[in-house]
């Protein structure tokens, strides 16, 4: 029997064996030594440095006060943070962006990474919050009072950095590592006006902003870190690191570095970059207002119907015993909502969502979308919608959209173009360098725009541009990046 890949895993008998393997898990109060964090604040913590952390479980953990009596309603808590840095003996070894939270929300839509229903606010919730009260008109979606008074509810884990490989890091090879997590401004939040709609009306109370929705804010409350430790009592690891330094003269761990560039889309994007590996290009799009003003929710198209009597769409509501014939709706805030830059169907003004007109795509002609990477066409075609799709899908290596469940949603709620750049991977494959090398060129990039029915005035455009980094690690804890 020819089998030149050796015996397959279903027929092998070996078995790995680590002796005197301890576990503990601590919790880290931040060294900014505060408790309440407001918009664009910061947190900070010193993480411990004499073991194995498991960087990939270790989560910071907070509750959520919001304010302004205007129904204030929360994201996914990812959304709430807009940075995630890294540092070791006060080197920046993970600089990550400003966008934090986009990067975070197309790997969930994509389904490379998952939300938690239980401590990540999976949903938007409005009939009732996490902890079952009642949300009533106006009431804000808070969780500072009763079981929030001295509980944590929500966690967070450190975004990219946490796919940190090998996933046990000895931090001991290392200087002080310092996590700094930036809180994202209060355009984050929706502000809706009540819970909800009467039948037979043409008005849905969740996606109408409140009159005082500027108003709405929110602070972090008692943020946490907690982290996962591993220790190993035979000395045999670390007399193999301690070998392996010796020979290659440092040791390499490599993580994901997701630099965003953004700028208002006029037709056409371009940015400049150099990076040791350029694995993948992604472009979404985002209504400019969004960034600035708080908005009442967006719905997921096809949650919702026509009323019993035909005057219009009017949407149930997420948690709620209140219910249309369609039974329950789903929405997102503004801050998640990518779309399709179109000039029809428009940026929505008013009784656009509640008439349907603002995703009604039926009547439309095409965008096509296309990079160029210096000179070169990537793909050699101007993309479609299927094409743009296909490409994303191929690009974040999934079969399926893990949000989109058909193309209006695609389009309106959840759109995103991507292309690959280097290797496909398997989650069993050994880490693998293989993306756009542009360190001697620092190339130009551009991502280009055609067809009759472009918005170029109504959206920002983030380009998230995905590169590997690798840390090198020396004796006596020197450091070096490359990226």
């Amino acid at each position: 029997m020819e089998n030149a890949g050796g015996v397959p895993h279903v027929l092998q008998y070996n078995l790995n064996s680590m002796a005197a393997v301890s576990y503990n898990s601590f919790e880290i109060s931040p060294s900014t030594g505060t408790s309440n964090v407001l918009p664009n604040g910061q947190i900070r913590f010193q993480l411990p440095n004499s073991a194995l952390l498991d960087m990939k479980t270790s989560k910071m953990t907070f509750s959520v006060k919001t304010s302004g009596s205007c129904g204030a309603r929360l994201p996914p808590v990812s959304q709430l943070f807009s940075r995630i840095e890294v540092k070791a003996g006060g080197v920046t070894i993970y600089n990550g962006s400003n966008f934090n939270h986009i990067v975070e929300n197309v790997k969930v839509n994509m389904g490379v990474k998952k939300v938690c229903g239980v401590t990540g606010h999976k949903d938007f919730l409005d009939g009732a919050d996490a902890t079952g009260d009642q949300l009533a008109a106006g009431v804000d979606e808070t969780y500072h009072a009763r079981i929030g008074t001295s509980s944590n509810l929500f966690a967070i884990d450190l975004g990219e950095f946490s796919e940190i490989q090998p996933r046990l890091l000895d931090t001991s090879l290392l200087p002080q590592l310092e996590i700094i997590l930036t809180v994202n401004t209060a355009a984050c939040l929706s502000s809706i006006i009540s819970s909800t709609a009467p039948r037979g009306t043409s008005t849905n109370a969740v996606t109408l902003p409140h009159g005082s929705s500027a108003n709405a804010t929110f602070e972090i409350i008692r943020p946490t870190m907690h982290v996962n430790m591993y220790s190993l009592g035979s000395g045999a690891y670390a007399q193999a690191i301690r070998s392996r330094m010796a020979d290659v003269g440092y040791l390499s761990l490599c993580y994901e570095n997701t630099l965003v560039f953004n700028q208002a889309w006029t037709g056409s994007a371009r940015f400049s970059l150099s990076a040791m590996s350029l694995k993948r290009l992604t472009a979404v799009f985002r209504r400019q207002a969004a960034a600035s003003t708080i908005k009442a929710a967006i719905p997921i198209v096809g949650g919702a119907s026509s009323d019993f009597d035909g005057k219009g769409a009017v949407y149930s509501i997420y948690g709620s015993s209140y219910a249309n014939a369609a039974g329950i709706a789903e929405y997102q805030t503004a801050g998640e909502q990518y779309s399709l830059p179109t000039t029809v169907p428009a940026a929505e003004g008013a009784g656009e969502i509640q008439s349907g007109a603002a995703f009604d795509y039926s009547a439309t002609t095409s965008v096509d979308l296309q990079w160029k990477i210096q000179s070169a066409l990537v793909p050699n075609y101007a993309c479609d919608v299927v094409s743009q799709a296909e490409l994303t899908k191929h690009a974040y290596n999934v079969d399926e959209f893990a949000k989109a469940r058909v193309a209006v949603q695609y389009l309106y709620n959840y759109h995103a173009f991507a292309v690959p750049l280097g290797l496909p991977e398997t989650p069993l494959d050994k880490k693998t360098i293989s993306g756009l090398n542009t360190q001697s060129t620092n190339a130009f990039i551009e991502l280009t725009s055609s067809g009759a029915n472009r918005d170029v005035t109504n959206y920002d455009c983030f380009i998230l541009a995905c590169t590997d980094n690798v840390l090198r690690v020396g004796e006596g804890k020197a450091i070096e990046v490359i990226n």
